[in-house]
């Protein structure tokens, strides 16, 4: 099974590994109105960095961090317990079966997590149905090209990239996606992939990819970003 697939793999993970900077996700979170002791859910939190990050934000916020690796978790409560934080109620388990407290969630944050969804529209809509009035969903991932060739391009790549991915999606794919889960005050935030200093793995699929279509670097890096997208229940 692909769940099985991703336990797995991410059970290999080295200590301290991140793949988001939790200062770019504070930024954001701190550009829009926050309650004074926010209820958050960190979904596919991996070690914990962002929800560490929140807890030193807001230290009255009640959050709440799963990941579907049990190994993932552990790292994460030593990593809260190294930085003095024993606010964060850490959990191994599936979305699909977490029940969130009924009375809903000021934020949710759910970072290069989407990607491995194979419905990416329940995803976005249990998440959507679990805001409080007013809250604030964080989708953080990889954005393709609107157009080809650059979308086959980048998603060729980026998949060999990210382990165990299913499907990546555009900035129009996911906004969308939000507003069809009912939510509104749409905020794109990206900024671009740089290509020219990569780890040797990720430069070695790139160089094979680039031979595969006779392209060069400056051919493709303007078809590489990443990007948030957040939206409110209103």
């Amino acid at each position: 099974m692909h769940e099985s697939d991703l336990i797995r793999h991410y059970a290999t993970i080295p200590v301290g590994t991140s793949f988001v900077r939790p200062v770019d996700v504070l930024h954001l979170l701190q550009n829009q109105p926050i309650a004074a002791k926010p209820r958050i859910f960190d979904v596919g939190c991996g070690q914990g960095q962002v929800a560490i990050a929140m807890a030193q934000a807001w230290p009255d916020a009640e959050i709440i961090a799963i990941d579907l690796s049990p190994e993932q978790i552990v790292k994460a409560r030593q990593a809260a317990a190294q930085a003095g934080i024993n606010t964060i109620q850490f959990g191994a388990a599936d979305w699909r079966e977490f029940e969130l407290p009924r009375s809903g969630v000021d934020i949710i944050v759910a970072t290069q997590v989407i990607q491995f969804m194979p419905d990416e529209h329940a995803f976005v809509e249990y998440l959507a149905d679990a805001l409080a009035l007013d809250g604030q969903l964080l989708l953080r991932s990889v954005l393709l090209p609107e157009e080809e060739p650059g979308r086959s391009f980048v998603e060729q790549v980026v998949q060999q990239w990210i382990a165990h991915s299913i499907r990546f999606y555009s900035e129009r794919n996911l906004t969308d996606l939000l507003r069809e889960c009912g939510l509104s005050r749409l905020r794109i935030d990206k900024e671009e992939m740089w290509l020219d200093n990569l780890p040797a793995e990720r430069q070695a699929s790139l160089n094979r990819a680039l031979q595969q279509h006779s392209l060069g670097i400056d051919d493709v890096q303007q078809w590489f970003w990443s990007g948030s997208i957040s939206g409110v229940r209103r």
